[in-house]
This record gives C-alpha cells, structure tokens and sequence, in this order.
C-alpha cells in the first residue's frame, strides 16, 4: 500500500506504482470544505462522495453542502412535495456526515440545467468560493466518463471554472461591494459516474474505515423518497425462491422497505470494496484530483523526477 503526502505535491510524492495500482490521498491541510451538486442526493449515491465528506470533517475541516437544484423531479409525490421532502432529507444526510448544518440552495429547475444561464450558475459558485474561502472543493467532474446528466455535467463544469475564477481581482468585482475578497483554492476533487462512455480517468483514492463506512451506508438510508424500494426487496425474493434459492439475511425480515435498504447497503458496501481494491485496500472511494500545479504538466513532470519525502 502506498499513501501520497496530503500537501500542494499531493500527486508528486509517491514511490512508482504497478501498472493498475492508484495512490491513495488523505485531505490536505485546510479547514473549509465546500462541496456542490445538482441534487439532493447526489453526495451520497455509489458514485457520490460521502467517504471523503467523512475524511475531511474526522481531519477538522467545515463541510458546507451547495444544492444546486430544488429537484422537484426526484419523487412520486409531485413537484411541490417532492422538493420539500427532499430538502428535508438533504439536511438529514449532511448531519449524518458532520457537515455543518445548513444547506445552501441555489433553487435551479431539476433537469432543466441545459437551457441554464449558466455564466449566472458559475457567478452563483464565484460568490459561493469567496464568501466560504474553501481549502478544498468537490463536485461532479464534467470530463470523468462524459456525463448525460445536464445537471451533473454543467454544474461541474461552471464550478470547475467558478473556482478558479474566484482567484482573480477583475472577475465580477461587483462582489467587493457585499464584504467578500478573491479567494484562491488549490484542491479540487471530482467525481462522476462510470458507466457513461469515455473521458477523464480516476487518478486517486480516498480510503475510508469500517466506522466511515456504516455512516455513509446510513447516510443514503435519508433519502428514503428516491431510494425507498419494497418492490425490488419483492422481486429479488421471489426470483430466487423460483430457482429454490434464498438470502438469510432477507428471510426472516417482513417489512419489505427495510429489506430495500439492507440491499442499498450491500451495494454501497461492495462500490467502496471494489474500488479500494484498486489501492490494495479495503474501501475506497475514486477521484479525479487536480491540485494546485495540474494547469502546468511540465512542472508535474519536473516534481514528479526530483521531489523526495524527507
């Protein structure tokens, strides 16, 4: 197992790996996280981040959730119920992970992202960097595996600029007039599904403990309006009783939600398994790191060569 120094060489410090190993990465030195997605849920899905929200606030940090969507879609009970009821859960969720207790909104359409204003959403998240002065951030990135998702795709993709952007004196200076200064953020960690065709790689992973990893299997549990399913804890049992099979943890369990939600843990479970594997851990959680010299690959190289740990 090799680990990387947590600091600005973040990616630079470690010994040569095998061919299909990636390093681990602990959270850098720092005190704020800011973290911003689309929807309710989206920080503790399989291909969410509840792992490393759990890894920044064990190390200290204030953990601050961006909402970007009232995800008035995500639901059976209609749009204006559904977006009460998840914003209730969001705010179940991030207390369950120790971020801190309120919920940034920005209240865009759910999946209406594509016809967005979108230099309004990134002046949205410029304002958002300034005022929180973040150490770290994390979202969806854009590039990892081209993301269908309008609201994934184009919230990652304005935050990637918006944190960036926040650095500089002459972007939306109209923001000095309500008390917030440039603020230069050097970490950011991206995240994004898999299964959606090719782009950006993974290059790091976060490991998490045992402890983390029940927290973040209860986490999801507080999205119970989108992930609450009796009729697939119904189906599965009845599929394997045709072929004279059964669960023992299922069988003498009644109440079909509660069977739902042991299945969601059991995939929670082995997402972050499968992925610590490729660190030669127990559990994991993949990231596309860019650290605070990714703009300049020569430089990369250069450190990469010559930087050794004392």
């Amino acid at each position: 197992m090799q680990r990387c120094v947590p600091a600005i060489l973040l990616l630079f410090l470690c010994a040569p790996l095998a061919a299909d190993d990636l390093p681990l990465v602990d959270p850098p030195p720092g005190k704020v996280l800011l973290v911003a997605q689309p929807h309710h849920d989206d920080h503790t899905t399989d291909y969410g981040l509840a792992g490393l929200v759990l890894r920044f606030v064990d190390d200290g940090y204030k953990a601050y959730y961006v909402r970007g969507s009232n995800d008035e879609k995500d639901g059976r009970h209609g749009y204006p119920r559904n977006d009460m009821i998840n914003l209730k859960e969001t705010y179940d969720a991030v207390r369950i992970l120790g971020m801190e207790d309120h919920v940034i909104n920005l209240n865009w359409r759910n999946n209406y992202e594509t016809p967005y204003a979108l230099n309004e959403l990134r002046e949205q998240l410029i304002f958002l960097v300034r005022k929180y002065k973040p150490d770290a951030v994390v979202g969806h990135n854009a590039w990892e595996h081209f993301q269908k998702n309008p609201g994934h795709r184009n919230l990652g993709w304005m935050y990637e600029e918006a944190y960036w952007l926040a650095g500089y004196r002459n972007v939306h200076p109209e923001h000095f007039e309500m008390g917030v200064e440039p603020h230069e953020t050097y970490h950011h960690f991206g995240k994004a599904r898999l299964d959606w065709g090719l782009g950006h790689r993974p290059n790091v992973i976060m490991e998490m403990t045992e402890d983390q990893i029940k927290i973040k299997e209860k986490a999801i549990h507080a999205h119970q309006n989108v992930y609450a399913n009796p009729g697939g804890a119904r189906a599965t049992k009845a599929n394997l009783a045709a072929k004279g099979l059964y669960l023992p943890d299922l069988e003498n369990i009644d109440d079909d939600t509660t069977a739902g939600n042991m299945m969601i843990e059991w995939h929670m479970n082995w997402i972050s398994r499968r992925w610590g594997k490729e660190a030669n851990v127990k559990y994991g959680e993949d990231y596309y790191y860019m650290g605070e010299f990714y703009h300049l690959p020569g430089l990369d190289n250069f450190l990469a060569e010559n930087v050794e740990a004392k």
